[in-house]
C-alpha cells in the first residue's frame, strides 16, 4: 500500500465518523420511510469481502422486496435495471445512491474508505488470484473510479444475463485491471480527479471524459468498455 494510501485511510476514517454522525438524521428518516412501506426492517448488511480477504458486513438502508427469513431479497447479489426485487422508494433511494449512506459507518470501523474500489460479493471473488490478492490489500471504498469508467457497461452487460456467469467472466476481469491500476497509481492528484469526475457525474449533463482518458491510456482492458458507454 501507497503512503499516501496509509495516510488517506487514517483520515477517511475520521472522515467517515464525522459524515455517518451529520447523515443520520437522513438515514434515519429513510429509515421511516422503508418501515412504513411494508412494516420489515430497513437497515441491512450485505456480505462482502474486504482487506486480505475477509468478510465483512456492508450496511445499506433496505431497497428491495424482504422474501427470505433473514430479512432480506432472495435471488443473486447482482441488480438490473428493472429489477423486481426493488420497491418504489428503493429506486428513488438507489438514483441518488441514498441507499449506500449506512456505510459511512463501515468507513468509522476501517472495513470501507471514502475511494476506493467497490467491494465484491463473495461469490465473485477468487482468492486465489493474484490480481484479486493486489486489489484486497486496501479496504474496499464507498465510491471509486471504476464504477465512473464502466459503470453504464456493467449494468448493460448484467441485463444482458442475470445469471451472474458473463459478469464473472467479461465484467469483473475489467473491474479488477482498473481497481488495480488505481490502488497502485494512488495519489492526491489521482484522487482529485476521481472526486471531481464524482461531482460532475451526479450533476445533470455532467461527464468525467478526463478520468476515462487516463485509465483509457493506462488500463488496455477498459477500453473496449469506454467506447461502449452510451
Amino acid at each position: 500500500m501507497s503512503k499516501w494510501l496509509s495516510i488517506r485511510l487514517i483520515v477517511d476514517r475520521i472522515l467517515g465518523g464525522i459524515l455517518a454522525v451529520l447523515t443520520a438524521p437522513i438515514v434515519g428518516v429513510l429509515a421511516v420511510l422503508v418501515r412504513r412501506h411494508d412494516g420489515e426492517s430497513p437497515l441491512i448488511t450485505v456480505p462482502r469481502v474486504g482487506v486480505n480477504g475477509r468478510i465483512f458486513g456492508m450496511w445499506k438502508i433496505r431497497s428491495m422486496r424482504v422474501d427470505t427469513a433473514d430479512g432480506h431479497a432472495s435471488g443473486l447479489s447482482l441488480t438490473s435495471t428493472n429489477d423486481q426485487r426493488i420497491t418504489p422508494i428503493g429506486a428513488r433511494m438507489r438514483s441518488l445512491h441514498l441507499d449506500e449512506l449506512p456505510q459511512l459507518y463501515n468507513v468509522a470501523r476501517g472495513e470501507m474508505c471514502l475511494l476506493g474500489p467497490r467491494p465484491e460479493a463473495p461469490d465473485f471473488v477468487d482468492l486465489d488470484n493474484p490480481v484479486w490478492q493486489q486489489v484486497l490489500t486496501s479496504p474496499p471504498g464507498i465510491a471509486g473510479p471504476t464504477q465512473l469508467i464502466v459503470g453504464d457497461w456493467e449494468r448493460s452487460e448484467i441485463d444482458k444475463d442475470t445469471t451472474g456467469d458473463a459478469y464473472q467472466r467479461v465484467v469483473v476481469p475489467v473491474k479488477l485491471a482498473i481497481d488495480r491500476w488505481y490502488l497502485m497509481n494512488a495519489s492526491v492528484r489521482l484522487d482529485l480527479l476521481v472526486v471531481t469526475s464524482l461531482l460532475r457525474h451526479v450533476l445533470p449533463g455532467g461527464e468525467s471524459k478526463r478520468l476515462q482518458e487516463v485509465v483509457g491510456s493506462s488500463v488496455p482492458e477498459s477500453s473496449g468498455p469506454i467506447l461502449s458507454q452510451p
